[in-house]
């Protein structure tokens, strides 16, 4: 009798390791996967020709379950606004009219009083503060650990996502530098553009466009210019 319930507790007990086991080893695949996903998201960041609609895909799949799969959004939903104000800041500089603000096609076109010019640069000033203090605050530690502060998870995975989400302080510390000083700069050339726009249209009398380029009816005239243009 007592061999029997002996007998009966051990086939517990393996039936209850063998299923500890199988938990185990799912949870172990579930953090691989967890894993590689962040690994292949970082390599398409990283490629030569960015793939935007292939980001976005990759971050609307969610490949784990359970914890995991809270985690792994948690993540997707970090790098989806960190790619989403990026793609803003480059919408922002790469629109042909920050390029073509001082072309002698734009001083035909919208001087002398520049008034769409204008607007376009002030509004294009605003939004790249407003995008670089989004950004800078996305790229903190702070910024990143606030997207799973409430989803109530184990120490367990809040450490994962800090291992796995996080750069090390001096890391973080100097992307951040040069994306602020990238966009500071971009905001100086914003500032000269400005100032050489309104110092045509407050001089519009003294300027033509002959071809492609700019003639000034004064050396004086011409030497201010000059000497806003040479800042940039």
């Amino acid at each position: 009798m007592k061999k029997a319930i002996i007998g009966v507790i051990i086939a517990i007990v393996l039936v209850a390791a063998v299923g500890i086991g199988i938990l185990v080893v799912k949870e172990f695949k579930q953090e691989d996967i967890l894993r590689q996903e962040m690994l292949e998201f970082e390599n398409l960041t990283r490629a030569e020709n960015i793939d935007l609609d292939q980001i976005d895909q990759r971050i609307r799949e969610i490949k784990t379950t359970g914890d995991y799969g809270v985690l792994e959004k948690a993540m997707k939903d970090y790098l989806a606004d960190v790619v989403n104000v990026s793609v803003s800041i480059a919408n922002v500089l790469n629109d042909e009219r920050f390029v073509n603000a001082l072309t002698p096609a734009n001083y035909v076109e919208d001087g002398p009083d520049f008034v769409q010019t204008k607007q376009f640069l002030e509004q294009s000033k605003g939004e790249i503060e407003q995008y670089k203090e989004e950004v800078l605050t996305l790229l903190t530690n702070e910024g990143a650990m606030s997207y799973i502060e409430d989803k109530n998870l184990d120490q367990y995975y809040i450490d994962l996502y800090k291992e796995i989400a996080l750069s090390e302080d001096t890391a973080i510390e100097e992307d951040n530098a040069q994306i602020e000083a990238s966009l500071d700069e971009a905001t100086r050339i914003l500032d000269i553009e400005t100032q050489i726009i309104n110092f045509l249209s407050e001089n519009k009398d003294g300027w033509e466009v002959q071809g492609d380029n700019i003639v000034f009816n004064s050396q004086t005239l011409q030497n201010q210019y000059n000497e806003y243009v040479n800042q940039i």
